[in-house]
């Protein structure tokens, strides 16, 4: 762009451009969190279950994926302004449609639109956002605006949807996205001209089929790992054919990026060591962090704290990310090695993982899961944006943007697979864990007779003999089943946190092992 052409009204200060581009930054991540604020809500209103809500967002993480493979030549096609009104009309509209069905079926479709529209809005804003901070690392800095929005932008969303939800409904819920999307319209109308960011680029040859390709792979692939436990994985025909398509379609996108004159994505960004350890330690990451959805579920199930209290309570979690989210972005200005901040990262990880563990009792109170929650929120503010920033740095400048969308990629992976895992994973302790319980059972035992009569007495005095036996059965069977999920996330989290350990030993001990591999290998003859 000109540098003596800006994209604001000559009236407007300086000091209000890089708050507003803030501002308008935010709503659009408010929409990967807009069934997630309240599942159960959600399902309720959509007669769905959890696994449902979850493939609604995958499937909006797919989309992001194969939109940012054509936002830049969209961006640079129109004019700021006109590209940011266009994108947040279009937003609201299929928000509106959203707001006026029920259909599951047609929801999933919209869920994909609106995740096109999610990035192409929301990605405009960070060159922005860049060119309003005056430092010398200004993306770095700006990456560390939009990765604490991504970080804390669930329970933010959540607060701000809550009123809506607990005294209005759906359609209300999801006009409250709609009205912030309007604020940045009118963000744009007050304080944008109609200049460009840089020179136009005709929108031709964009191959539109191969994100198709990609866009088909990833649906399937998620489908498998949502739904892959409840069909009993390749037994149901769905998972076998969701398979197959994954596989195809992904073969088709890598063929079809190989054969164009101009690939959408480039491979040869594969061959960058930064990349490949950057994803290897991105993925590892979330695989961790996918677990403390764990502990709202026991929050919900087993200790029964309603929703708007735990919504309270992860801002423990937000308040710990943004103290990681500074103090790593401190260490990352003055050029801290990237091994000391990651080991770093692991290690509190990890420790988090370990205050979990006797955290998982009948009694708990918010005190005790608060300080575990606080060091988790630390570590992951600590690792995201310097991993994110690792993948990026030692990349060629042409290879900049495809090395930013295999971070993306890997975080559409990982949450998927990390859902799968931990899902997978706590039913199969679950149930071993129920079965010890139900076995260990003994009514001759003072305490088991104790609690058995307590129950029978609870329910004879309002039901008859057979229905109190019946309820008392009931609930005997609930109360195991929250002890086994109790023990269950004891040994999830004690496994994550020797997961964390090694993860923290690899990395501090991979320079010196390489060396020593190095000084031992055999020279030619």
């Amino acid at each position: 762009m000109n540098p003596n052409k800006s994209l604001y009204y000559n009236w407007v200060p300086e000091w209000i451009k890089l708050p507003m581009m803030i501002l308008a930054m935010f709503p659009h991540l408010m929409l990967m969190s807009l069934f997630h604020s309240n599942t159960t809500f959600t399902a309720s209103a959509l007669e769905i279950e959890a696994e449902d809500i979850q493939y609604f967002l995958s499937l909006m993480y797919g989309a992001i994926v194969v939109a940012l493979l054509i936002f830049q030549r969209l961006f640079a096609f129109f004019r700021v302004r006109t590209y940011i009104l266009l994108t947040c009309s279009l937003s609201i509209l299929v928000l509106l449609a959203i707001s006026m069905t029920r259909d599951p079926f047609l929801i999933g479709i919209l869920r994909v639109v609106e995740g096109i529209f999610c990035v192409l809005e929301g990605a405009c804003f960070l060159p922005m956002l860049m060119m309003q901070i005056r430092h010398t690392k200004n993306r770095t800095i700006a990456y560390f605006f939009l990765y604490t929005f991504m970080l804390t932008g669930s329970t933010i969303t959540t607060s701000l949807l809550k009123e809506s939800i607990m005294d209005y409904g759906w359609e209300d819920m999801i006009h409250v996205v709609l009205y912030w999307h309007l604020m940045v319209i009118a963000i744009a109308l007050l304080f944008l001209n109609n200049n460009r960011l840089g020179k136009k680029f005709p929108l031709y040859q964009l191959d539109l089929a191969s994100c198709l390709f990609l866009l088909i792979s990833l649906s399937c692939a998620a489908y498998v790992l949502i739904y892959g436990r409840k069909y009993y994985w390749f037994e149901h025909s769905n998972i076998v054919i969701d398979f197959a398509l994954s596989l195809i379609f992904g073969a088709l996108f890598v063929i079809k990026q190989y054969m164009v004159k101009r690939p959408l994505f480039h491979f040869e960004v594969l061959k960058y060591k930064n990349v490949i350890i950057g994803v290897i330690l991105f993925f590892l990451f979330y695989i961790i962090r996918s677990s403390l959805n764990n502990v709202y579920t026991v929050m919900a199930n087993v200790w029964k704290w309603p929703w708007h209290y735990i919504i309270d309570i992860q801002y423990i979690n937000v308040i710990g990310t943004m103290l990681g989210v500074g103090s790593s972005g401190v260490l990352l200005l003055r050029d801290v090695s990237p091994k000391y901040i990651f080991g770093s990262g692991f290690l509190i990880l990890s420790a988090s993982c370990f205050l979990f563990v006797p955290t998982f009792y009948p009694d708990t109170t918010s005190w005790t899961i608060g300080l575990p929650l606080f060091i988790q929120g630390i570590g992951q503010g600590w690792l995201f944006t310097p991993l994110v920033i690792y993948i990026l740095t030692g990349v060629a400048p042409h290879h900049v943007g495809n090395a930013g969308l295999m971070g993306t990629t890997v975080r559409f992976w990982s949450t998927n697979i990390g859902f799968s895992l931990v899902q997978n994973i706590s039913y199969l302790l679950n149930q071993k864990h129920f079965i010890q319980l139900e076995q260990t059972l003994n009514s001759s035992a003072a305490q088991t007779a104790h609690y058995w009569n307590t129950l029978l007495d609870k329910y004879t005095g309002i039901h008859g003999d057979l229905l109190a036996n019946q309820l008392a059965s009931k609930s005997l069977s609930v109360t195991v089943s929250q002890q086994a999920s109790l023990i269950s996330n004891m040994e999830i989290f004690t496994y994550l946190g020797f997961l964390g350990v090694l993860i923290t030993a690899l990395i501090f001990l991979f320079g010196p092992a390489k060396a020593i591999f190095m000084r031992l290998k055999i020279p030619h003859l």
